[in-house]
């Protein structure tokens, strides 16, 4: 049977990484296939993910030879480091690279914020105090009122697949509040896509993750509608 006869999905995402990989390909859909590749990522400091934004669009040139219908950038803030529009550039970029439709991750995450109804938010990140200005700006900037942002201060990238689901969970509960109606748990590195029912469940606000709303936004992109079981983004 010929691979990804409903949608072929192709990811860039950072070197280190694991999340994106594993997560995309146990929750695809039956006729979806996935292509990756990855780029040199050193450091999640505003440099670093400027850095690695800058190597994107060599790596769409690859991805392009395995004809995907859609290129996804999965990498939250090294899509957002630059500011409001900067992923719209990335994605022009990408597009002519490679052919295909893109996407990344800062993107998705606002799309499935505004298709949530999402205003109010709190966030929970890997990251340091800096990175985190940054995301909370590119969040104002797009519309979204930041509440609280906590991180977990992390300039190695290497340490992001160590993150599991009850360090984030504990670290959710340090920024939920009353006011709040979403829950924004960031970063594509952080394999913690299972838990998104469990934070949603238990926080009481519409939770999104960042490999959550990738594989979101890249499947509806395709024109494909299955529920996941991934929270109340895959019920839109």
């Amino acid at each position: 049977m010929y691979y990804g006869w409903r949608g072929k999905i192709g990811l860039i995402f950072p070197a280190p990484g694991a999340a994106p990989e594993l997560e995309f390909n146990k929750h695809r859909p039956e006729g979806v296939s996935i292509f990756t590749t990855r780029v040199l990522f050193e450091a999640v400091t505003p440099a670093g993910l400027k850095a690695m934004g800058d190597r994107v669009v060599e790596a769409a040139k690859l991805l392009a030879w395995a004809e995907p219908d859609v290129i996804v950038f999965c990498c939250t803030t090294g899509s957002l480091i630059g500011g409001y529009g900067y992923d719209q550039e990335l994605i022009d970029r990408i597009e002519e690279a490679s052919g295909a439709k893109a996407l990344t991750t800062s993107t998705a995450v606002v799309q499935g914020l505004r298709a949530l109804g999402s205003q109010k938010l709190v966030v929970s990140t890997p990251y340091s105090d800096e990175v985190n200005e940054a995301e909370r700006k590119f969040l104002v900037d797009s519309g979204f009122d930041v509440l609280k942002i906590k991180g977990l201060g992390y300039l190695d990238p290497k340490l992001m697949p160590k993150v599991t689901i009850d360090m984030m969970y504990r670290l959710n509960r340090e920024v939920v509040c009353p006011e709040a109606d979403t829950l924004f748990v960031s970063c594509t590195g952080l394999g913690i896509l299972d838990g998104v029912p469990l934070y949603e469940s238990d926080s009481g606000l519409k939770t999104i993750s960042s490999n959550q709303a990738s594989i979101w936004a890249a499947l509806r992109t395709l024109g494909i509608q299955d529920d996941l079981g991934l929270g109340s983004l895959f019920k839109l």
